[in-house]
């Protein structure tokens, strides 16, 4: 093998044990992440994405008397009665508490949506509702938009992903494995804007 071919070789090995051992840490933190306990917070925003996340996000609404909570992302073709339905919600609590975020198409997008409701409410802390394996890379972003505001990651088991062996299912690794990827990406991206 030329001499070249040798440090190709060595540079993409090293890359990989990098990569591996910083996925692997991203798996850890992941997994065994837990729930912050929410009391008294003005503001929840979930990041659609799946049922559970919906779920949890008017759970937390409940429990925190006065609360707004803005679903950020909601596809242009959801009305809010449709939503209603789907989540079991009343009419009072969708009218009086309840706000739909239609600008995102990403994670970057939702940030955006986020901030400028944060803005117009006033909210100096808000609760994050997304799935475990999300809640890294939406932390980046929301506070690449938001610098100044509390974050309280709130992050919820996945209904379409099952975390518990997920290097034996080849479906859920190439989903976390590209989750990771975006994440480190909106690190370096995070780390550039400063």
């Amino acid at each position: 093998m030329p001499f070249r071919w040798k440090i190709v070789t060595a540079l993409a090995f090293i890359f990989l044990c990098f990569w591996m051992g910083g996925f692997l840490t991203f798996m850890a933190t992941v997994e065994n992440r837990q729930s912050a306990l929410v009391d008294g917070v003005g503001g929840i925003v979930i990041l659609t994405g799946t049922p559970a996340r919906l779920t949890a996000g008017f759970d937390l609404l409940k429990e925190n008397d006065g609360a707004r909570l803005l679903v950020s992302g909601v596809n242009s073709k959801v009305t809010r009665e449709t939503l209603r339905q789907a989540t079991g919600q009343s009419s009072e609590l969708m009218d009086c508490c309840v706000d739909l975020g239609r600008l995102a198409r990403n994670t970057e997008g939702n940030a955006y949506e986020t901030s400028l409701w944060a803005k117009s409410n006033d909210f100096n802390s808000l609760a994050i509702v997304t799935s475990a394996y999300h809640m890294p890379r939406s932390l980046v972003e929301l506070k690449r938009q938001m610098p100044d505001i509390n974050l309280i990651a709130y992050p919820v088991a996945s209904d379409t992903l099952e975390l518990t062996g997920w290097w034996k299912n080849p479906r859920a690794f190439m989903v976390l494995a590209g989750e990771f990827n975006k994440y480190v990406f909106s690190l370096v991206r995070a780390r550039l804007d400063e």
